[in-house]
């Protein structure tokens, strides 16, 4: 250690000094307590890892050579590494007495910010302390910042989806949405009408925030455009145009949409470059709900066509998106449209769609790649 500091006052902070010599270690401590720091020891890569399991701190001053080896630094690096992989985010400065260009070179590799040569210049020491801990204070402000953002964000992602789907007299229903990360672009809704009931499903190209935010403009237009007098092909060709004219040029939906009458049973719809439904009749024959067009958003002024299905007791209908049909095992199979059908076994809506979840999630043993929706809708 060289020459005396000027103290500088700073906002409080907690610093670890990994040092196996106590001596080294004291002389560090009381010069950085004097600015307020609150500085705890550890003479060893054991007891280091050990308090960052327990503490969280705003700076490491890590010495590179312990005990086994006082001159290579492999075992500071080492730790180095162990701290990085553990998720340790606290920037780190090396330290050591057998400094290299190599041995610091390694050391910011590894994932240090700053390198120390002993022994120190106090006012150097000071100036990298106080620089990399003002760093990190405003890098943890906006890491929290940011927490809260996307927890108001999956918040409101939550609240698009339905709290709870309407009761259908002479009909089960049941859904269920798990985006892949904090939020998705994948779409369901069911919702009353008078008589009818509106039943979509939708998936943006895409992920995370840009999808959702997609897929929450997608929401708003159905619900503005949809009325119990509305036609499935008029409403798909009003939010297609809406899309266009304020989507992104690179962001398309695949997007379907039916009507439900409860009374006549029939349902109408419209696929525009959705995964086609798979209807399963109650004599065990299946048909695909393929009429529509293309993708929304794709292209302006598209014309869209409709067609419809009168739904018989016992019949079974599957909403998905292609999160469900698509995700694959280790070996790179993916689970398939045909694993679905043969899940339909004239259960109840949520019964059938426990079943479908359950063999999806073994099928991929819980390692989703894509958003993940499915509607049930099942005629009794």
């Amino acid at each position: 250690m060289t020459q005396s500091a000027t103290i500088v006052q700073v906002e409080s902070a907690n610093i670890l000094v990994v040092e196996d010599q106590l001596e080294v270690q004291q002389a560090i401590a009381m010069l950085l307590e004097t600015l307020g720091y609150n500085v705890v020891g550890a003479r060893s890569p054991e007891e280091a890892l050990e308090r960052v399991g327990r503490e969280q701190f705003d700076l490491v001053l890590l010495d590179l050579n312990y005990r086994r080896d006082t001159t290579s630094g492999a075992e500071g690096l080492e730790l180095l590494s162990l701290l990085r992989s553990k998720g340790i985010q606290a920037p780190v400065i090396a330290m050591t007495a057998w400094g290299s260009i190599e041995l610091a070179v390694q050391a910011m590799h590894g994932g240090a910010c700053d390198f120390l040569q002993k022994p120190w210049d106090n006012s150097h020491l000071i100036r990298l302390v106080n620089q990399h801990i003002v760093r990190e204070q405003v890098a943890r402000s906006s890491r929290v910042r940011q927490e809260m953002e996307w927890q108001d964000a999956v918040a409101v992602h939550r609240r698009l989806m339905p709290r709870e789907l309407p009761q259908l007299k002479g009909f089960s229903i049941a859904a269920i949405s798990r985006p892949l990360g904090y939020i998705g672009g994948d779409y369901y809704d069911v919702f009353s009408m008078g008589e009818k009931v509106a039943i979509c499903i939708g998936d943006v190209v895409g992920k995370g925030v840009p999808a959702a935010l997609m897929m929450s403009n997608l929401q708003a237009a159905v619900k503005v455009t949809a009325a119990h007098w509305v036609n499935p092909s008029d409403l798909c060709q009003r939010v297609n145009q809406l899309a266009c004219n304020n989507g992104a040029s690179d962001k398309f939906i695949s997007f379907f949409y039916a009507v439900l009458d409860l009374r006549t049973r029939k349902l109408t719809y419209c696929n525009c470059g959705h995964n086609p439904p798979i209807l399963k009749r109650a004599n065990g024959s299946v048909e695909r709900l393929l009429v529509g067009g293309t993708l929304i958003g794709l292209r302006p002024g598209e014309l869209y066509h409709e067609a419809y299905v009168s739904l018989a007791a016992g019949d079974q209908l599957v909403l998905f998106t292609d999160g469900v049909s698509e995700v694959e095992n280790e070996s790179g199979d993916q689970y398939g449209e045909q694993r679905i059908i043969e899940q339909l076994n004239g259960q109840s809506a949520t019964e059938i769609l426990d079943v479908i979840v359950r063999d999806v999630t073994s099928h991929c043993k819980g390692v989703f790649s894509d958003d993940a929706t499915g509607v049930v809708l099942c005629a009794v």
